[in-house]
Formats: C-alpha cells, sequence, structure tokens
C-alpha cells in the first residue's frame, strides 16, 4: 500500500470517530490535496460512498473535495450521486464544486443528469434537475414542463429553479412558474415566487398579488420579498404590500414593511 493510500485510510479512519482529531483531518486533508494521486480514485470512491451511506456531511465534504481535486471532470457522476443525498449540511463546497465541473464541460454534465430525470431514484431526480439550471438548453422546457407535474413536490420545488434559467429568453418558462403559485404545496409556491422575483417580469404582477390572501405565512410572507425584488412598483403592488404589513403574522409584517421601503426609495 502507497503511503498516500495509507493517508486516506488513515483520514477515512478519523473521519468516522466521534472524537475524531480535527487538526489531523485538516492535516492529512492537506497533504492529500497535495499529492493528487489517481492510483487513489477508487478508494476516494469508495470511502466517499462509505461516508453518504452513513450519513456523514463533514465526510462527505471533506472526501469529495479530494475526490473533485485528484480526478477532476471524471469525479462528476460520484459527485452529484453524494450531493443527491440529504445529511443535513448546506453543501455549500460540493455545490461549488459541482456547479463549477458541470459548467466547464456542460455536454458530459447533461449527459450524466439527463436520463436521470426520469429515473426511479427521487433523489438523483431532484439532482439532475438542480443541475439543469446551471447547464440550461432551450429544449429542456418540455422535460420541466413534465417535472412541474410531478407527484413528489420536492421534485417540482426544485424544477423552479431550472425553469427559472429560462425566463430571459422564453415566455413558456415564465407562463410555466406562474402556474406552479397555484401549486398545492406551500414550499413550491414559494420557490417559485423566490424565481419570479429574479426575473421581474410585470406580467406576473396579478397572480403574484392573488398570494397575499394565502393560508400560508410562509407564501405571504414571500409574496412581500417578491415584490420587493422587481425594479419599481406598479400601481397596484404598493396596496397588497400595506394589506400585508397588517397581516396577523409579525414576520410577515416585517417583511412587507421593509419591501415597501426598498420601493418607495426606488421611487426618489
Amino acid at each position: 500500500m502507497s503511503d498516500t493510500a495509507e493517508r486516506l485510510d488513515s483520514l477515512a479512519v478519523e473521519l468516522a470517530d466521534p472524537d475524531c482529531d480535527f487538526d489531523r483531518i485538516a492535516a492529512l486533508e492537506s497533504e492529500l490535496l497535495t499529492a493528487r494521486d489517481t492510483g487513489l480514485v477508487p478508494r476516494l470512491r469508495e470511502h466517499l460512498a462509505g461516508a453518504v451511506e452513513a450519513g456523514d456531511g463533514y465526510g462527505r465534504h471533506v472526501l469529495s473535495g479530494i475526490l473533485a481535486a485528484t480526478a477532476g471532470s471524471s469525479a462528476l457522476p460520484e459527485l452529484l450521486h453524494a450531493f443527491a443525498h440529504d445529511l443535513g449540511d448546506d453543501q455549500d463546497s460540493l455545490t461549488a464544486t459541482v456547479t463549477e465541473i458541470a459548467r466547464q464541460d456542460r455536454a458530459y454534465a447533461r449527459s450524466i443528469v439527463l436520463p436521470w430525470v426520469t429515473g426511479p431514484d427521487p433523489g438523483l431526480r431532484r439532482t439532475a434537475l438542480w443541475l439543469l439550471g446551471y447547464v440550461p438548453e432551450p429544449d429542456d422546457l418540455d422535460i420541466l414542463a413534465d417535472a412541474a407535474q410531478d407527484p413528489d413536490d420536492r421534485v417540482r420545488r426544485m424544477t423552479t429553479g431550472a425553469i427559472g434559467s429560462h425566463t430571459e429568453t422564453s415566455a413558456r418558462a415564465v407562463d410555466l412558474l406562474t402556474a406552479l403559485l397555484a401549486d398545492p404545496s406551500s414550499r413550491v409556491r414559494v420557490s417559485a415566487l423566490s424565481t419570479l422575483g429574479f426575473a421581474g417580469r410585470p406580467s406576473t404582477l396579478p397572480a403574484i398579488h392573488r398570494l397575499a390572501e394565502d393560508d400560508s405565512t410562509d407564501v405571504r410572507a414571500w409574496v412581500a420579498i417578491t415584490l420587493s425584488r422587481f425594479p419599481a412598483p406598479e400601481p397596484a403592488t404598493l396596496p397588497v404590500l400595506d394589506l400585508l404589513a397588517h397581516d396577523p403574522d409579525a414576520y410577515v409584517r416585517e417583511k412587507a414593511v421593509a419591501a415597501r421601503k426598498k420601493l418607495a426609495a426606488r421611487l426618489m
């Protein structure tokens, strides 16, 4: 066994230990990142899969970074499989790594995830739809329209971001997002609101305004947040924010007042 393989195995043992030595982990991680020993790739894949199976978000973070640095774009399938599991962490570093690799080789990334969109694994389906938002193509809208009708609200929620990557060039994308404002899941409605806020299309405002009377406090709060992202208030927007500023929920009132101030500042 090579020295680097021994270090990798030692790192895996430390990561799996609840009483691990973080200084030792950092030292081993640094050595392996510097070595970039491609002979370790099969072992790295095995250890990464083990960390994910064990629900170890920190282990996933450390091992995925070493695998990406060592194997480059060829590690993308394993990184995406690891990303597909919700381990309760924010995945910021893995998100950055995956999206950077995908953008460098769009065709390769799309060849991996497109078969997953209609596959049986819900985690991989959500991951595929998420990544399509970073490497979009016009033909994706047919796929995304189908995904927007998926029985799994987590899939529909992930679809909103991917659809959002098309709003600058496609009226159909805006229509799909507007339709999702009527989704039975409040989480999907919130995601659609957020995405439409960045799109900033005045034609969507009537549908957004209607959600000011939604049953969900999160949705009502996001109506205010979304309206604050528009470049300038439309005549009907300020009364909606005034309504939300008197909402029974304190969080909704807070967001409405903040949105009103932002839009008022843009009129000056």
